[in-house]
């Protein structure tokens, strides 16, 4: 495989740091070159008051740390515009730019309220697969409701573990969904029981950025998730940080 013509920012999606306190999750991160955070409901929710808020995209900020987005949200057909709003604006509120999510694939009212609301703040959403048995499992799960519309606005957070555990490659994916792609989780398995740090398993790190390159306008960093270690995740953070940028040299 060529080297990366393209240079990603890399992340982390704050799920792998589900046992840390914002502080010590930045604590963990501040000498890693991670530079980027999608986060999830462990750190913060729509229902966190506003100073708390403002004190984590602070310390984050301070950490020399962007977040990116915000997920996996779960919606479903009860949420109304209130309720999705709330989260949407806690998104733009940190400074996200996206937020990764599920919602009942064949429920087109609660897609067009998400969808509005989304537009009002200006983010992206991008529907996130969940391997075997999920809501969405295969890339045709996600493509068939993807084809739904032509809203740009919704697209797809890959996770290129879940998608293994499928049984679906890199190149399955990314030539599917293609410029739908507007978020990416970085997972690695070995079986589909067995994670593995990105990179270590069946995951091929070259392979995955020349699809990247070739087949979508990814503008999001690749946010590596690793739930494997929760008490100590930042080796395995480091590891996977390494591999990607010896392939972007």
């Amino acid at each position: 495989m060529s080297k990366s013509a393209r240079r990603y920012d890399l992340g982390v999606q704050s799920f792998t740091y589900r046992e840390f306190s914002v502080p010590d999750l930045c604590q963990e991160l501040g000498d890693t070159d991670v530079s980027a955070i999608e986060l999830c409901h462990e750190h913060v929710t729509p229902e966190t008051e506003r100073d708390a808020v403002d004190t984590i995209r602070q310390d984050l900020g301070d950490t020399g740390i962007d977040i990116c987005g915000y997920g996996v949200v779960e919606f479903d057909a009860e949420d109304d515009e209130s309720d999705i709003r709330e989260t949407m604006s806690m998104i733009d509120h940190l400074g996200g730019e996206y937020c990764s999510l599920e919602f009942p694939p064949a429920d087109k009212d609660i897609r067009e309220r998400l969808l509005s609301v989304a537009a009002e703040f200006d983010l992206d959403l991008a529907i996130h697969n969940h391997g075997p048995g999920a809501t969405y499992s295969t890339v045709d799960d996600v493509t068939r409701v993807l084809d739904e519309t032509d809203d740009t606005r919704l697209g797809a957070c890959v996770d290129t573990g879940h998608y293994l555990r499928s049984g679906e490659e890199p190149s399955d994916v990314f030539p599917t969904l293609g410029e739908r792609v507007l978020a990416l989780h970085v997972k690695d398995f070995v079986d589909e029981e067995t994670e593995a740090i990105p990179g270590s398993g069946r995951l091929d790190i070259p392979e995955l950025l020349d699809m990247l390159d070739e087949e979508t306008n990814l503008a999001q960093p690749l946010v590596i998730e690793y739930e494997a270690d929760p008490d100590d995740p930042t080796p395995a953070v480091v590891e996977a940080v390494e591999a990607f940028q010896r392939a972007m040299e």
